[in-house]
């Protein structure tokens, strides 16, 4: 009689561990899969992509996009922006770093007309301590409000930029949008727009600073923005709002309107914080619950309990 082969038999034991074998090999098989799966997803969402070869230092790119994260929302961008701000950073740095300031830290400015300046004040340790200030290389008109589109004035009074209103594509090196018309210029129908900060030194209604210092002042912004600042004011000034100058152009028919314009900057004179500044029935008013400027006439005229409406 003849036997089968010991190799060829299939008793119930080895047949039970061939069939685990399979299922262990097919579920290996299946987790691969879907790892492999993922990975190409992810891949495809969350892969930077390649650095610009414009950018001059692998260390200066990457410092940038781990302040980027910061934000969960960035301010606009392009590659040419960022290698700009990556030369302009290194040197701006230097100067805060000796004043005690950081990068990153609010901002927030102030123009002056007359004497073609822009302050750049920075927030820390509980006010705003001026960081530098700028030369404007050129403005249009003279000193006064803008009041219609192409009239080639630059504006006055208390306006905010946020982080949409900035231009890394100007055709003026770098620029953003100081939000002109504001409410108070729509009350008084004054017409306009794209009123910019920006670079080169040509102007028609906007206030350029030349390439050097619009990239600092766009870095600081920028920056700023990253870091969580929503937005930042811009205060514009015919000139330091002094008594002395008040008296000097108390015949100018813009007179009653700088009167307005006194309040916000003796707010921000006296204690370095930024005001809280709305527009009730045509003017200016600055909200301060301690001390209400607006109950103060900090001009030339004497107080009155019944003042006259603005009129320009």
């Amino acid at each position: 009689m003849l036997l089968p082969k010991r190799s060829s038999m299939l008793t119930p034991s080895s047949l039970s561990l061939r069939c685990l074998t399979c299922l262990i090999f097919l579920l290996a098989l299946c987790t691969a899969c879907t790892v492999l799966r993922a990975a190409s997803w992810a891949g495809t969402r969350t892969t930077p992509p390649p650095a610009s070869p414009a950018l001059t230092s692998d260390a200066q790119y990457s410092a940038h996009k781990e302040v980027s994260e910061v934000s969960e929302v960035s301010p606009p961008t392009t590659p040419k922006a960022d290698y700009i701000m990556s030369q302009a950073m290194p040197r701006v740095k230097k100067e805060l770093a000796r004043k005690g300031l950081q990068l990153g830290q609010p901002v927030f400015m102030r123009i002056f007309k007359l004497s073609k300046q822009l302050e750049l004040w920075l927030y820390s340790r509980g006010k705003y301590k001026l960081f530098k200030t700028y030369p404007i290389c050129s403005y249009s008109g003279y000193i006064g409000p803008k009041l219609a589109e192409g009239d080639w004035q630059s504006p006055e009074g208390f306006y905010t930029v946020s982080g949409e209103q900035m231009n890394p594509k100007s055709r003026y090196h770098l620029s953003f949008n100081i939000g002109y018309p504001n409410r108070y210029d729509v009350i008084w129908n004054r017409t306009g727009s794209a009123i910019m900060v920006h670079g080169r030194c040509v102007s028609q209604g906007c206030f350029a600073m030349g390439n050097k210092q619009i990239e600092e002042i766009y870095l600081l912004a920028y920056q700023a923005f990253l870091k969580g600042q929503e937005q930042f004011s811009i205060h514009i000034f015919p000139f330091r709002m002094t008594r002395a100058n008040l008296l000097k152009y108390r015949q100018s028919p813009w007179y009653n309107f700088w009167s307005h314009l006194v309040m916000g900057y003796k707010a921000f004179e006296q204690t370095h914080l930024v005001p809280t500044i709305s527009t009730v029935e045509g003017k200016y008013v600055v909200k301060d619950k301690k001390d209400p400027w607006e109950g103060k006439r900090w001009v030339l005229m004497k107080k009155k309990k019944n003042p006259l409406k603005l009129k320009e």
